[in-house]
């Protein structure tokens, strides 16, 4: 954090509905089109078919989808 809005913005998500239909999707708020996206056990910041293997229109919904669900233990 270096106090600046610029910094601020690039570290905003704002949820959304899923893109899934089901869950929240968390898009970046500087970079609308980006989202967080679990992709091969790993966390990105990632648009819908991008240059980036991360970014493969592949389970797009699915991957920026989040739902919450009960732990196994409490």
């Amino acid at each position: 954090m270096d106090g600046t809005a610029l910094f601020r913005a690039d570290a905003t998500f704002c949820p959304q509905a899923g893109q899934s239909g089901q869950g929240t999707s968390f898009a970046a708020f500087n970079f609308p089109t980006r989202f967080l996206r679990h992709f091969n056990n790993t966390l990105y910041i990632a648009s819908n078919g991008g240059p980036n293997s991360f970014d493969s229109a592949t389970s797009w919904a699915a991957d920026v989808s989040w739902i919450v669900s009960s732990p196994w233990t409490p």
